[in-house]
């Protein structure tokens, strides 16, 4: 995988990351992550420092989904889809 595949990745995850801890599921889940101390945003990192943390995120992700309040995520995302979808009026 190329560095910048890494990075778009480590986005998406990131983006997840925050939408678990949104709808108040990521319960120190990430904590490993966190004291990385590293973003996706960080272009200047390493490959092998965002594969690391692509790797925390989704051991983070995956333990969320485990034990975690599926319900109240989905209802987070509804609600998020509810606000984000544009309306159409007809005339």
């Amino acid at each position: 995988m190329q560095k910048e595949e890494v990075l778009v990745l480590h986005l998406v995850l990131f983006n997840i990351k925050r939408i678990l801890e949104g709808a108040g599921l990521a319960n120190e889940h990430f904590k490993a992550y966190d004291a990385l101390g590293i973003n996706p945003v960080q272009v200047n990192r390493s490959k092998a420092d965002h594969k690391k943390a692509v790797q925390l995120l989704c051991k983070g992700i995956s333990e969320v989904l485990r034990t975690g309040n599926n319900e109240k995520l989905l209802q987070s995302l509804k609600t998020k889809e509810t606000f984000q979808t544009p309306k159409i009026i007809a005339r």
